[in-house]
């Protein structure tokens, strides 16, 4: 049999096909990415924030040392690629909201790992005519804000320019067939040997992969124009506060899990404002206001790995509010798994988490 054109096809190009399709091309794969270049997509829409230190228990982010030096080298290479700037790297402000937080902070302190990520109090400290009780916030020094969109586009750019990307809505399994040894689509008259899906929340409709149990949670999102705040750092106090571009600011997020679309609601915004009043003294004006529902596996990991009845066809997913932080590190991964050069890490094995066995069309 005559070999395909390609090794991969990804479906899919928000975060986690997008890291993938570098990864391979980078060492040397045949690639081929097929999206539908959906206008609203939870990649789309990310804040592109990696943050250290997360959630009410003030807890280091998972695996954060060796995630957080694959992304930066990652992105750099992209930005040098694409002769685009989309990354840097920042500290982030955490205000403590309630004294249960502010005893957890010291507690966490005694940790020398949550030690040399922090500063308390913060250099310099946050302005008392911007925030609500300004003294009580410990600053992250490592952190990081991806403009998501201008990374999306400026890859998007790269591939069609390198005649590896197609721009198709694809009906699976209707669109798929699957040879011998290679997989085709045939209504864009291309083959590989493995596809690998990064569909975002559309894999929950995937007849392969539908029995991986997502939690999908719908985020929404608001542009602000702040005049006079001087704060550059991201602020965290229950929602982010993260700067554009002069006086522009994006806030966030929320998490729905019932009604899971691309509106935004009057509750969703009702509920940012809310909480971005609890600590910000200025007056702002809402310009815009965006929602996407993200992939969120069951388990908070990303999901990876090829379905056990039929290995060429894979799965690259579920990078939830987490992607941008996590995707470069495990890109990387699964193109050395598909290289055979190493196993599939177990947290994030799909089949480790799943019985796809006979899951199928």
């Amino acid at each position: 049999m005559e070999a395909p054109p390609y090794d991969v096809i990804i479906v899919g190009q928000g975060l986690a096909g997008t890291a993938l399709a570098w990864k391979l091309r980078w060492s040397g794969a045949r690639v081929l990415i097929v999206d539908r270049n959906a206008a609203e997509t939870s990649s789309k829409i990310a804040a592109g924030l990696i943050t250290p230190i997360t959630g009410q228990r003030l807890v280091v982010s998972w695996r954060l040392a060796e995630l957080w030096s694959a992304a930066v080298a990652f992105y750099r290479r992209v930005e040098q690629a694409t002769q685009t700037k989309f990354f840097r790297q920042t500290p982030m402000i955490r205000f403590l909201a309630t004294d249960v937080e502010r005893s957890r902070f010291f507690d966490r302190t005694q940790d020398l790992q949550f030690h040399a990520l922090v500063r308390f109090p913060p250099e310099p400290a946050p302005r008392d005519d911007e925030f609500i009780d300004a003294g009580s916030a410990f600053e992250m020094l490592l952190g990081g804000q991806l403009d998501v969109p201008v990374y999306l586009r400026s890859s998007r750019a790269a591939f069609l320019e390198q005649d590896s990307l197609l721009t198709a809505d694809l009906d699976f399994p209707n669109d798929l067939v699957l040879d011998a040894e290679i997989v085709r689509l045939p209504r864009l008259n291309v083959a590989a040997r493995r596809i690998v899906f990064c569909q975002g929340v559309d894999a929950m409709s995937n007849p392969w992969f539908r029995k991986v149990q997502f939690k999908p949670a719908k985020g929404e999102l608001l542009t602000l124009k702040i005049p006079g705040l001087h704060e550059t750092r991201i602020v965290h106090r229950g929602i982010w506060l993260a700067r554009i571009e002069g006086d522009h600011y994006r806030a966030g997020a929320t998490y729905e899990w019932r009604r899971l679309d691309h509106s935004a609601t009057p509750e969703g915004r009702a509920e940012i404002e809310s909480r971005l009043q609890e600590f910000l003294r200025l007056p702002y004006q809402v310009v815009d206001h965006t929602a996407a529902v993200r992939p969120i596996h069951r388990n908070q990991y990303p999901v990876a790995g090829f379905h056990p009845d039929e290995p060429r066809l894979g799965l690259f997913n579920g990078l939830g509010s987490k992607g941008v932080l996590q995707a470069p590190y495990f890109a990387h991964h699964l193109v050395r798994v598909l290289a055979g050069e190493e196993l599939l890490d177990a947290e994030i094995d799909v089949n480790s988490k799943t019985d796809l066995r006979g899951c199928r069309p």
